[in-house]
Parts: C-alpha cells; structure tokens; sequence
C-alpha cells in the first residue's frame, strides 16, 4: 500500500468507521479534555452501549437517542453518534444539546467546519449555552490550525506537488468543511495516478457531505471495478446507498 492510500484510507475510516455532545466531550488523540468544573451532571460512560442501542430501537424519543450519542462519544465513537443525532434534531429541531453534541462528534472527527457550524446553531437557539460556547471555541481554534497548514500548503511550488501532498492538502480543506475546494484538489490526483482508488474514495466522500449521493455512489462504483477486493470502496457505497431509503 503506497503512503497515499494510507493517508487517504485512514481519513476515511475515521469518517465511517467513527461514522456511520454529548453534555460533555472527553480526550482523544490531540483533543484537550474538557475542564470538570464545565463539565455537565451526567455519567454515561459505564452505561451498557447494547441496552441503549435496544432502548432506541424500541422507544427512539429525543432523550434516548441523545443518551446513545452520549455513550457513544463517551466511548471514543463519535461518528457513530450522527446519525441518532440527527434523528434528535429531526424529532426536536429546537434542542440545543443535539446541535451542540452534534458539533463536539464532528470536531472530535477533525470535521471542525460542521463542529463550528452545529455548535453555532446550539447558541443561536440557547445564547446562554455555556458549553456550546466552550465548544464552538475549540472548534474554532481547530480550524484556525488547519487554515495555518493549508497557508503553508499554499506556498508549496507546483513541481514538488505530490500525490501525498494533494491527499494531505485536500484532507485539510475537508476538514474546513470546504468540500468543493478538496474536491478540486483530489481530481488533481488524477492528473498523476489515472486509476487512483484512493482519491475516488476521497472524493466520493466528500460529495456525501455535500449530498449529492448519486455522484458518490458512481464514485464508489468506479473504485470496486478498479480494485474489487477494495472493502473501503465496499464500505463508502454501502453506507452511501443506505442514505437513500
């Protein structure tokens, strides 16, 4: 496996594998911990992950899928907390929690543009949201990391523009929440590696986040029938086909 399959790989299985807060946010590789005293009255963290997933299935309310999200971050799953979250919202479209876990899940996922965006809205429905402004800056500060790397990025010539720079550059952008600008830069992948399975998987999810699925789904097609042992390609369009019902 060459560097840039590794690369790309790697982000996409943070983003499937983590994917398809909670009242607080704990520590996870570069991600400071929350200080106790802001921390909420809550304690998942032992709570048995299997009740809880057969709670929401048999009585899926607000309260249950946010506790699932809880215990799911609380056990370095953030990914796995989205989709439940996003069926909170749908069910409260007021509840500043959900948005708030919803952007703590994201900026533990490096996806720092949804992090801002999700706990932006929590303070816009809740102004005195403590922990949602506590988030937003951490996922704020983030960003600003990363918009750094990429200025840095931006002064690399064009001759020393490498198939790992162009995975690392867009993979900076992705995690903005400029999608259409890692878009831009994966395809340039192309220009050096015709049959780059990694940037098709790339790419491809990066057009999930800007749902257009079908796009995905032809992306992710094109990925098998170069490689069809590739169980990542498998993987993105399973997930991107089951958005679909």
């Amino acid at each position: 496996m060459t560097k840039n399959n590794k690369i790309i790989r790697i982000f996409i299985v943070i983003i499937l594998v983590a994917a398809p807060i909670a009242y607080l946010f704990y520590k996870t590789s570069g991600v400071p911990p929350l200080p106790k005293e802001e921390a909420a009255a809550v304690n998942t963290q032992a709570a048995d992950l299997p009740a809880l997933e057969n709670l929401v299935r048999t009585n899926p309310t607000f309260d249950n899928l946010i506790n699932l999200s809880t215990a799911y971050i609380n056990n370095k799953m953030p990914g796995k907390s989205i989709d439940h979250l996003k069926r909170a919202i749908g069910l409260n479209p007021s509840g500043a929690i959900a948005y708030n876990d919803l952007g703590v899940a994201y900026t533990m996922m490096q996806q720092y543009g949804e992090g801002v965006d999700n706990c932006t809205k929590a303070l816009q429905l809740d102004s005195t949201f403590q922990l949602a402004k506590n988030n937003l800056k951490w996922a704020n500060d983030e960003k600003k990391k990363v918009l750094e790397v990429i200025r840095l990025q931006e002064q690399i010539p064009e001759n020393k523009r490498n198939i790992a720079f162009y995975s690392d550059y867009g993979f900076n952008y992705f995690k903005t929440g400029d999608y259409t600008k890692s878009i831009d830069i994966w395809n340039k992948i192309f220009e050096l590696d015709v049959k780059n399975t990694g940037a098709l998987n790339s790419i491809g999810t990066a057009f999930m986040m800007k749902n257009q699925v079908e796009d995905a789904i032809v992306l992710f097609k094109k990925a098998i029938e170069l490689e069809p042992g590739n169980q990542l390609a498998k993987n993105n369009l399973a997930w991107a086909l089951s958005t679909k019902h």
